[in-house]
């Protein structure tokens, strides 16, 4: 690629005002001559034109050489210098020098060698005095994060904006378990937001509930809730926030774990003990009727009557043990009514009348859940019976709470009620299922004619008994290197809704990607065969959090692509079509600016797939090829072999896509610090930059 040259520009420009002055000279020196001092000019020109010219001809020859020969041995060579100067100090520090020039030329070279050579040995004992500075501190640092790794739950924490900080072992099993075929895959990674992962009304609740104790000076800040993920588990979940030193929220922790088996348990041991109190209920009424005279076994009676008492408690504190693992928490009855009061009538317009209740008692329940679900009962008892305005009463009966609602006129089937209970709620599961989950049991009050306008609902109060499980056994924690799944640096990110054209390169968070193709023509059916990716954030590349999947193109591939990329249709065969990967491509690359080399080559690929995916990709697009040729224009190879080559990176897996999409977030990594040193600050300057070269105007 030939760029515009100054030196050249400068030759045209001189050359110009020498042929306008000698133009004028002589101009005015034909006006002075008289006709026969004319007419022997003609007659010389005319005798001897051929030596004229021939002369004309040798000297601009000579001037032509004499100039190239300056521009390559004099100004060629200090633009080289200029460009590999700036790589060896801002992205490759073992770079040399080797540039053909006059004795001049390779002086300097010389001299830059061997500044650079000082400037590398002062770059090594630096970073090994840093090293040995930091051996202890770094044994810490490993041991603390080896033991966040493997806690025995889930932790995630972010900052104020929801964007991932860190996240353990665990917590990347729970969210990254193998989904159902026909659901989107959802990913967890640093810089990501957590709302993809947990539904952000929980979290929005849970930060109230938290504002709120901060408010009112309560010692204990935290606030639980139970939340389905995208596996059709649930988790519960406890939210701590992150204060700084003026006690303001800068982000917050979530810890968790899988509480589905639990709940099951649950269901089932209570399931078992039912079953069990009809059995044993059956048996005694067997055994006394066959007693003879009371006055000869009324001790036995006695004591059999004392039986069911026992079996209930028994089975209370059964129960109990098995719901201290769910985290129901203690609501105030009276706050909840009011809450729910005022909440039914902002969002649906219904008028609640809390006509009694019991005073200074609590409820076990998961707040939002709860909530949710009376809300949710309310309103479509509402749409049912045709009426807004509803009464509830509370009554407190032995360790339970009765909540009665009744409503005026309009008396409904008790069918059209029942099937409300197999109703979701929004994100979370039914109705029947989340009162089961709150431990509360819903009761159809009817008539004879299975009509209604009464329904109970029963909780449970506060627990009597508390009983800590034992707690399972672990291997020991042994300290490695640190996982790369955090990065407290991120506190200091920036809201969501800043202009990202204007933030800066280094604080935009990057997914890099590549494609393996069948050809070269996507406009005469070549097909993506394997697509690969990896994300940068915080200006790092996060190696664990990978996209990686060959692509079965329902077609043949032929020979002199499969010499490049080593894929054969047996390899493809039974994988999943573009049709199944791009939605999950696309979930993976959300929020983020795509990165590539020659990337409109793989962007082509991926919009003629548009008609038939309906997957549109409106990231924006960096190319490391053109950023390259902004950056080194003297150079005239700018693929990836020599780019790197250039930046001291070494390529792993090349004409892979996974490894070369490594290899270019390397290139990336290392081209940022060169575009900042030339002015190039922002996403938007780098768009703007990249339009401005030659490659720019390729077309695929």
């Amino acid at each position: 690629m030939k760029q515009t040259n100054r030196f050249w520009d400068f030759i045209f420009f001189v050359l110009l005002a020498t042929t306008a002055t000698v133009s004028c000279i002589s101009f005015f020196f034909w006006q002075a001559l008289n006709k026969e001092e004319i007419h022997v000019f003609i007659t010389i020109a005319n005798d001897h034109s051929l030596y004229i010219i021939t002369v004309v001809f040798i000297c601009i020859s000579v001037a032509f050489i004499s100039l190239q020969i300056i521009f390559h041995t004099y100004i060629k060579p200090v633009k080289k210098i200029s460009a590999e100067a700036t790589m060896i100090y801002s992205s490759n520090p073992s770079h040399r020098l080797n540039i053909p020039g006059n004795k001049d030329i390779n002086n300097l070279t010389s001299v830059i060698n061997d500044f650079a050579d000082m400037f590398e040995n002062l770059n090594k004992n630096i970073t090994q005095q840093i090293l040995i500075a930091r051996k202890e501190t770094e044994k810490e640092r490993n041991l603390l994060a080896a033991i966040m790794a493997e806690l025995p739950q889930g932790v995630i924490i972010c900052n104020k904006s929801g964007r991932i900080l860190l996240f353990n072992s665990l917590a990347k099993k729970i969210f990254t378990q193998e989904a159902l075929s026909n659901r989107t895959e959802y990913f967890i990674g640093l810089g990501r937001s957590i709302f993809h992962l947990i539904d952000k009304t929980l979290i929005a609740h849970a930060i109230e509930e938290i504002e709120e104790h901060l408010n009112n000076h309560k010692q204990s800040v935290a606030s639980y809730f139970i939340a389905p993920i995208h596996t059709d588990h649930l988790i519960s979940v406890e939210t701590i926030p992150v204060l700084d030193q003026e006690s303001r929220m800068t982000g917050f922790i979530l810890t968790f774990q899988d509480v589905t088996d639990d709940i099951n348990q649950y269901d089932i041991t209570h399931e078992k003990l039912i079953s069990l109190k009809k059995d044993l209920s059956r048996h005694l009424k067997l055994v006394e009727k066959s007693l003879i005279a009371p006055p000869k076994h009324s001790q036995l009676i006695k004591t059999l009557d004392h039986l069911p008492r026992q079996y209930e408690q028994i089975a209370d504190n059964v129960l109990d043990v098995l719901l201290t693992k769910i985290p129901l928490t203690k609501l105030f009855l009276s706050d909840f009514l009011n809450s729910l009061q005022l909440r039914v009538n902002s969002l649906h317009g219904i008028k609640l009348n809390i006509i009694h209740q019991t005073k200074n008692d609590r409820i076990l329940a998961d707040t939002y859940s709860f909530t949710a679900a009376w809300i949710f009962l309310l309103k479509n008892l509402s749409d049912i019976c045709l009426v807004n305005e509803f009464n509830i009463s509370s009554l407190k009966n032995d360790d339970t709470i009765i909540f009665k609602i009744t409503w005026q006129n309009n008396l409904i089937r008790k069918d059209r009620i029942e099937t409300l209970l197999s109703k979701r709620i929004n994100a979370l599961p039914s109705l029947f299922y989340v009162l089961k989950q709150n431990n509360a049991l819903f009761q159809i009050i009817s008539n004879n004619k299975n009509q209604c306008s009464q329904i109970n609902v029963i909780t449970q109060a506060e627990l009597k008994a508390k009983t800590t499980l034992k707690e399972k056994q672990r291997s020991p924690i042994i300290a490695g290197s640190r996982p790369e799944f955090y990065d407290f640096d991120l506190f200091k990110a920036g809201e969501d809704n800043i202009d990202l054209l204007d933030t800066n390169l280094k604080n935009i968070t990057y997914t890099v990607f590549d494609t393996e193709t069948t050809g070269l023509s996507p406009d005469g059916g070549d097909e993506i065969i394997s697509i690969a990716a990896v994300r940068i954030v915080n200006n790092r590349i996060v190696y664990h959090d990978l996209f990686e999947e060959l692509v079965d193109p329902k077609r043949d591939i032929p020979m002199e692509s499969y010499k490049i990329h080593g894929i054969n249709y047996e390899m493809l065969a039974g994988k999943k079509d573009i049709n199944t990967i791009l939605p999950v491509f696309k979930k993976f690359t959300s929020d983020t600016v795509l990165v590539g080399h020659n990337i409109a080559f793989d962007m082509k690929m991926l919009k003629i797939k548009e008609k038939t995916t309906h997957i549109k990709f409106l990231n924006p697009v960096l190319d490391t090829l053109l950023l390259s040729a902004i950056l080194h224009p003297v150079h005239e190879q700018h693929d990836i072999e020599n780019i790197a080559k250039r930046l001291g990176i070494n390529i792993i897996g090349r004409h892979t896509a996974l490894g070369d999409a490594i290899a270019t977030a390397e290139i990336f990594l290392k081209l940022l610090p060169i575009l900042n040193s030339n002015g190039v600050l922002t996403l938007q300057d780098a768009i703007k930059a990249s339009k401005k070269t030659y490659y720019a105007r390729l077309k695929y």
